[in-house]
C-alpha cells in the first residue's frame, strides 16, 4: 500500500520537474536527502527516482529558454579544485573497493546537482524553495523516529539509514537540518505550517537521543549553544533551550545516561578507542600517499590496514588496543586525509571554512540592508549547520554527505544573489516576478 501510493505521489511530483527547471532541482535535492528508495518494500525500492528526475531536470534546464545564471566564484573554484583531487584519488587508489566505486558514482552526481543550484536558483523565493525543500527532505525520518521514541516510552533505537550509514551519522545529519527548520519557521504565516517546522525539529532533537550516539549528543550541546549565540532575543531562546533540555533529559532512558557518561572515560573505551586506531590509519595513509591519499574510503582495505597496524599502535602514543576488522575514519578530517592526502585535506577544511566566511559576509550585508534580512536569516542557518558537522563530525565519517555539497552550492548562490541585489544601479540584476495560484509558497507572503 505504501508503494502504491507513493507512486501516484511521485507521477504528480516528477511533472513538476517538466514545469520548470527550478522545480525540478528542487525535487532533485528533496529526492537525494529522503531517498524514498530506502523506505519501499516492493516494486518501488527498486525505481530510479534520483535518476528520473536528474534526466528530466537536465533535459528542460538545458531546453528552456530562461537564461541561465553561471558564475564562478571563490567557494566554487574551491570545491571544483576538491572534486579535483577526489578523483584523481579515486582513479589511483590503493586498491580497488566497491565503496569507493558507488561513492564517486555519487559524487559526480552531487556536482552536476550542485551546477543547477547555482545556475537555477537565483532569486529569494526559489532560494527560500531550496530551504523548505532540505527541510522537509530529511524532515521526514526526523519526525518519524522522533515519534516512534516517544511512542515506545524510549525502548526505539534508530540504527541509521543508507543515505548516512550508522546512527552516528544520521544523528549528525538530523542536527544539520535543524537550523533549516527553525528558519523555514520563521519565514511563514501559516500557523499550522511554523508549528509543523518547530514540532519538526523539537522531534529531530528527540531522534537524535534515540541513536544513542555520544557524537550526536556532543553535537546537540554544541547545536543549542550556537542557537543562543548571536541571536537577537537570547532571552527567549534560552527560555525556550532550557524548556527542550529538560524535556529531552525527561525522555532519556537509564541506558542512554550511561552511555553518555562513558565519555568521561574514553582512554578505557573500547569504542573510543578503536576510533584512534583508526584516525592513526588514515595520518599513515596520508603519510605514504602524501598527495592523493589512498582513495575514498582506503581504510577499509584490509590490506591497507594490516600494513600499517604496527605503526598505529606506537604513533604519537601508545594504542595497546587491536581491532579485529578494519574501519572507516570515524572522522571527516582524518577521512580526508586517508581518502585524497594532505592535499585534499587543505582544500576539503578550506571549502568548508569559505563557506561558513561567506555565510558570516551575508549576515554583515544584512545588518546594514534591512531588506536583505532574509538573507542574513538564511545565511545564519546555513552557517550553524556547517558549524555542527565541523565540530560533530571531528568523531565521524560523513565526508560524502549530500546535504553538505548542497549546502555548499547554496551558500555560494545566496552569497551571489546578495552580492547582485547590492551592486550599483546599473549592474544590478533585476529581481523576478513571484509566480501566483499554485505554485505561490505555502509558507506564506513574508518569505516572498
Amino acid at each position: 500500500m505504501r508503494d502504491i501510493f507513493f507512486v501516484g505521489l511521485w507521477m504528480g511530483i516528477l511533472g513538476l520537474s517538466f514545469y520548470a527547471a527550478h522545480l525540478g532541482v528542487l525535487v532533485w535535492i528533496w529526492i537525494a536527502l529522503l531517498a524514498p528508495s530506502d523506505l519501499m518494500y516492493g516494486i518501488a525500492g527498486s525505481v530510479p527516482l534520483n535518476k528520473m528526475i536528474a534526466a528530466s531536470t537536465l533535459l528542460l534546464f538545458f531546453s528552456s529558454r530562461e537564461k541561465k545564471q553561471f558564475y564562478f566564484d571563490g567557494l566554487l573554484a574551491i570545491l571544483a579544485a576538491f572534486s579535483v583531487v577526489f578523483a584523481l584519488s579515486y582513479f589511483f587508489e590503493l586498491r580497488p573497493l566497491p565503496k569507493a566505486d558507488d561513492t564517486f558514482d555519487k559524487f559526480w552526481k552531487m556536482l552536476l546537482l550542485c551546477v543547477l543550484i547555482t545556475g537555477s536558483l537565483h532569486t529569494r523565493h526559489r532560494l527560500h524553495q531550496a530551504a523548505l525543500a532540505i527541510a522537509l527532505g530529511f524532515g521526514f525520518v526526523m519526525v518519524k523516529e522522533g515519534l516512534i521514541f516517544l511512542l515506545t516510552g524510549g525502548g526505539h533505537k534508530v540504527l541509521g539509514t543508507p543515505a548516512t550509514g550508522d546512527n552516528n551519522g544520521l544523528a549528525l545529519a538530523m542536527l544539520m537540518i535543524i537550523p533549516f527548520m527553525l528558519y523555514c519557521a520563521r519565514y511563514t504565516e501559516d500557523k499550522w505550517i511554523r508549528l509543523g517546522m518547530y514540532a519538526a525539529a523539537a522531534l529531530g532533537a528527540v531522534a537524535v537521543i534515540a541513536t544513542y550516539s555520544r557524537g550526536g549528543f556532543l553535537g546537540l550541546l554544541v547545536l543549542g549553544i550556537l542557537l543562543l549565540k548571536g541571536n537577537k532575543h537570547k532571552v527567549r531562546t534560552l527560555v525556550l533551550l532550557t524548556i527542550a533540555a529538560v524535556a529531552l533529559y525527561a525522555v532519556m532512558p537509564d541506558d542512554y545516561m550511561l552511555r553518555i557518561d562513558t565519555i568521561k572515560t574514553a582512554d578505557a573505551d573500547n569504542s573510543f578507542m578503536t576510533r584512534v586506531i583508526s584516525w592513526k590509519i588514515n595520518f599513515l595513509i596520508a603519510l605514504d600517499h602524501p598527495l592523493l591519499g589512498g582513495g575514498p574510503y582506503a581504510s577499509l582495505d584490509w590490506v591497507t590496514w594490516i600494513d600499517r597496524m604496527g605503526a598505529a599502535t606506537t604513533l604519537l602514543f601508545p594504542t595497546d588496543f587491536y581491532t579485529g576488522k578494519t574501519l572507516v575514519a570515524h572522522s571527516i578530517y582524518f577521512q580526508a586525509l586517508g581518502d585524497t592526502g594532505f592535499v585534499g585535506f587543505v582544500l576539503f577544511f578550506a571549502m568548508l571554512a569559505t563557506a561558513v566566511f561567506y555565510c558570516g559576509h551575508i549576515q554583515r550585508v544584512a545588518k546594514r540592508n534591512p531588506e536583505l534580512a532574509w538573507a542574513g536569516d538564511l545565511a545564519r542557518a546555513i552557517q550553524v549547520s556547517f558549524l555542527v558537522y565541523g565540530a560533530a563530525g571531528a568523531a565521524l565519517s560523513l565526508n560524502y554527505f549530500e546535504l553538505v555539497y548542497i549546502m555548499i552550492a547554496l551558500v555560494s548562490r545566496l552569497h551571489q544573489t546578495v552580492l547582485e541585489q547590492t551592486a550599483p544601479a546599473r549592474g544590478r540584476v533585476p529581481v523576478r516576478a513571484v509566480p501566483s495560484g499554485l505554485l505561490a509558497p505555502a509558507y506564506g507572503r513574508r518569505a516572498l
